[in-house]
């Protein structure tokens, strides 16, 4: 087998690149590198440099065939002399095993359970089929010296490669280094997903930030954009049928002599039961109430803080509905059953779920929306007004629809959302604007590229057939061999300018296909993985060599479901509307949307800050009616055009900051803040200096007192002691004088907590606190921190600052004459593992604002404790208050 010695990088490391590689030394000490780089940072020429230093054999797992030749590709071209033979370095087959093998997770899978494997690509055409069934994975590997793994994007399997990525790993041990690499951590997943990631991939060493590769121009400045469009007539009758069946369902169910009868069996003689399960159980009453059946009220004060139950809204009748299916032996089975069937029936089930706000095929209906096309006609004829003939716009969906192709140019094409149907409604409404379909199954050109296109062909030996397209002017080109030939040849025109539109599939366009020109992308749909709508977005923010000034928008196409559209009535004593609130806009488009920004880092449109999150898209405000929603459609398309301004929105917060670090912070709404404490605290500090000052007097001035001396000396040692106390008392009452000393001093606590159980190792990890928004809002993040202790950080900080629901453990502030049933706190899980961890929060807290005492809420006591504090404690009510972001941090 070869080795590295003659192996060495042909170019110069971009500035992060070369910053990490020194590093490599402290990142090997647990044999796991782990490093989130965004799309266009380099991430695979890093991953190779790393896999040359460790000097050993290597296998590299991807999750596409198109990703896994990336990797050999850019080895061959970055890193091979051209006197080399590749076949000598390189292998994609496990049972031929190279200094470098590149394969799918699907390949391993395929292997360590020794099946036979069906490789399909679908940029050659062609099928390979791989039998494993007599390979032993484990032996080659250790017989063939492999000591490095390289994993790409290893959380974003299906469950069953994921366990045999799992099964591989705990198999080879310790015997390998293992180099992590991701564009798409999965920080939002739960503590034991995350831990199981991190088991794999160890800790994050490296993060490579947006910002940083914006100001060293590794990638453009960009911006994203929603627009947003209703369904159409047919669409809208479709989800009203569905509405109409969920209404006479839910309908039925409530009118039923057992549904009644459920409610009346109710009691709270179970009251641990109650509070275990309050939420189902509000919806379940709220349900109820609905229909006018009687919920007495000892039983909504035993669930409900306040005593009262909120509007109905549909999710409230999913939860209590799947409540009683889930719990049989609660309910009873024949009543559970009962309702099972009849939801069923009406296909009011998916997967073992009740879906009656929306179902998968209304979900897939609206998210491919005919009423998109609209949409896509806007931003083009604006996009190609703003730029001309310099536009490069890329058109992504999922869907083709070939066999529609002979509708393009009649009054007859099909009401559907796919590849055949844009092009057709740009057709009609941009004559003049050259356009491009590229697909697996489908190319259409421009007749006046033909020629050219032809003699592109000949020069790579490659034949086509061109069939024309009546009453338009281009013609349908059929390429013979594989598609990353006719990809190649299609590139060439668009970045030539030949094409000002791309139209294509993300299969074939994301995964490996790169084109720097793209100015302007457009995501049609959602259906797509994150990773893919990471991938999309990376595609269209590179440099451009040829043009050092590009700017890139990225258009997210949102359906919103229409306001007229309600359900009928049930007894005619409900009219549940869809909207849940008329100031929220209701669309899968848009929670798909709202998740995915999370990951999304930009300017905001108004303010002069970076950060993630819808919310720095600032147009999007209420009301949400169809003049609210034209609104903002024209202010998105205004702002588009100001490509000047986005960039320097990006450059003058960049140059604001000499640390181009973002950070994981809570944003915390002053509803959220202590107004009570805060001013009884103020009154006490105001009463305290008082007499501090007073008592100093009296100190000063004791020798002036015509007193004993063992007198004088008692007086001394009595008003001594007494300072002390009151300079302690005021110590404290400074700790929470204000919203933002409050939050200080609990983010204090909660950092101090997490550095003594491990949770926090960086030595200089500090709490930041800003006032924002006329100081109505407060900002608390880490600094000095890694990524991830950021994020444990704020989320454990949301979870004590979030309404009490039902916590291991309770923290409630107790005086002297009782305890405080306002001032009191959930533990955060992370903390609350178990009663030393949260003693340890505990001393902190008494440190620095008195007494408070520990509560475990899983005994009789506990849950009598927990209903009291979520009906009078100040954060009771305020979950929807505190936002998660990061942001480009100003501190210096």
């Amino acid at each position: 087998m070869k080795d590295f010695q003659n192996i060495q990088f042909h170019g110069v490391f971009r500035d992060y690149q070369q910053a990490i590689l020194n590093n490599i030394t402290n990142h090997t000490k647990d044999n796991k590198i782990h490093i989130v780089a965004p799309p266009g940072s380099g991430k695979t020429i890093l991953g190779l440099e790393l896999i040359r230093r460790l000097n050993q054999p290597c296998i590299i797992f991807s999750p596409t065939i198109t990703i896994r030749q990336q990797w050999l590709e850019r080895f061959q071209e970055k890193f091979l002399n051209s006197d080399e033979d590749v076949l000598d370095y390189l292998s994609t087959n496990l049972m031929d095993l190279k200094l470098i093998t590149s394969v799918t997770y699907q390949s391993l899978h395929a292997a360590i359970n020794k099946q036979k494997e069906v490789i399909e690509d679908e940029l050659d055409g062609t099928t390979e089929e791989v039998d494993y069934s007599k390979f032993d994975l484990i032996t080659a590997i250790r017989n063939h010296n492999v000591k490095t793994i390289c994993l790409d994007e290893a959380h974003h399997l299906h469950n069953e490669w994921q366990a045999s990525l799992e099964k591989f790993i705990h198999a080879l041990a310790k015997d390998v280094t293992i180099i992590a690499l991701t564009a798409t951590p999965p920080y939002d997943s739960n503590p034991s997903e995350w831990n199981k990631y991190i088991a794999l991939c160890g800790e994050i060493d490296e993060e490579i930030p947006v910002t940083e590769l914006v100001n060293k121009e590794t990638l453009c400045p960009h911006q994203d954009y929603v627009y947003f469009n209703y369904p159409t007539e047919s669409e809208i009758e479709e989800l009203k049928k569905y509405k109409q069946t969920v209404n006479n369902t839910v309908e039925e169910v409530l009118n039923s002599a057992e549904f009644q009868k459920l409610i009346r069996n109710i009691n709270s003689n179970n009251e641990e039961y109650l509070i275990e399960h309050a939420k189902e159980y509000i919806a379940l009453f709220t349900l109820a109430k609905s229909n006018n059946i009687h919920v007495p009220q000892r039983l909504i004060k035993l669930v409900s803080p306040s005593g009262k139950l909120p509007h109905f809204k549909l999710t409230y009748a999913e939860v209590a509905l799947q409540f009683i299916i889930d719990n049989s032996q609660v309910f009873s089975k024949e009543l559970s059953e009962k309702i099972k069937d009849k939801l069923k029936t009406q296909g009011l089930i998916e997967r073992g779920k009740v879906k009656l706000v929306t179902n998968e095929k209304l979900t897939r209906l609206l998210i491919s929306s005919i009423g998109k096309l609209n949409s896509i006609v806007d931003i083009a004829h604006s996009e190609y007004t703003s730029l001309g003939k310099d536009l490069r716009m890329v058109i992504l969906t999922d869907y083709i629809r070939k066999n529609m192709v002979k509708f393009i140019g009649t009054e007859d094409m099909p009401k559907v959302m796919g590849i055949v149907s844009i092009f057709d409604r740009l057709l009609h409404n941009l004559p003049d604007v050259p356009i491009g379909v590229v697909s697996g199954a489908l190319v259409i050109l421009p007749n006046n590229l033909i020629e050219q296109v032809s003699q592109l062909s000949i020069s790579e030996g490659i034949e086509l057939n061109v069939k024309n397209i009546p009453n338009t002017n281009y013609s349908e080109v059929d390429f013979k061999g594989k598609n990353k030939n006719k990809v190649m040849i299609i590139t060439k025109l668009f970045e030539a300018g030949h094409l000002n539109i791309l139209i294509g599939t993300k299969s074939l366009l994301v995964e490996g296909w790169d084109s720097p020109c793209i100015n302007s992308l457009i995501l049609a749909s959602f259906i797509g993985s994150f990773v893919q709508s990471n991938q999309m977005r990376g595609r269209a923010i590179r440099v451009d060599k040829n043009n050092p000034n590009k700017t890139a928008n990225i258009w997210h196409l949102v359906t919103i479901e229409p306001t007229d559209v309600i359900y009928p009535t049930i007894k005619g004593k409900l009219l549940a509307y869809i909207f849940d609130n008329k100031n929220q806009i209701v669309s899968t488009d848009y929670e798909i949307l709202q998740r995915r920004f999370a990951s999304f880092i930009g300017p905001s449109y108004s303010k002069n800050v970076i950060e993630s999150g819808i919310d720095r898209l600032d147009v999007i405000k209420p009301p949400f009616n169809e003049a609210g929603i034209k609104k903002i459609n024209a202010e998105m398309l205004e702002l588009s055009r100001k490509r000047d301004e986005m960039r320097k929105s990006w450059f003058n917060v960049l140059q604001e900051t000499s640390n181009q670090n973002l950070v994981e912070m809570d944003e915390i709404s002053e509803e959220i803040q202590p107004k009570r404490f805060v001013l009884i605290n103020g009154l006490n500090a105001f009463i305290l200096s008082n007499i501090l000052i007073s008592l100093i007097w009296g100190f000063i001035n004791v020798p002036l007192l015509n007193v004993s001396f063992l007198n004088g000396a008692l007086y001394l040692i009595t008003i001594s002691v007494v300072i002390y106390y009151c300079v302690f008392a005021y110590y404290k009452l400074l700790n929470f004088i204000s919203p933002i000393n409050t939050i200080k001093t609990l983010g204090r606590c909660i950092l101090l907590t997490l550095q003594d159980i491990g949770e926090i190792k960086s030595p200089h990890a500090l709490v930041r606190v800003k006032a924002i928004k006329d100081n109505t809002c407060v900002e608390v993040y880490l600094e000095n921190a890694t990524t991830r202790e950021e994020g444990i950080f704020v989320l454990a900080m949301r979870e004590l600052l979030s309404a009490i629901d039902n916590p291991r453990y309770l923290i409630i502030k107790k005086y002297p004459w009782g305890l405080s049933y306002y001032l009191s706190y959930a533990c955060p899980s992370i903390i609350g593992t178990n009663k030393n961890t949260v003693r340890i929060f505990q001393d902190h807290l008494e440190k620095r604002a008195g007494k408070f005492i520990l509560v475990y809420t899983r005994s009789a006591e506990g849950r009598k404790l927990i209903l009291k504090c979520r009906r009078w404690s100040y954060i009771s009510q305020n979950e929807r208050f505190i936002k998660q972001k990061k942001k480009l941090s100003k501190w210096e």
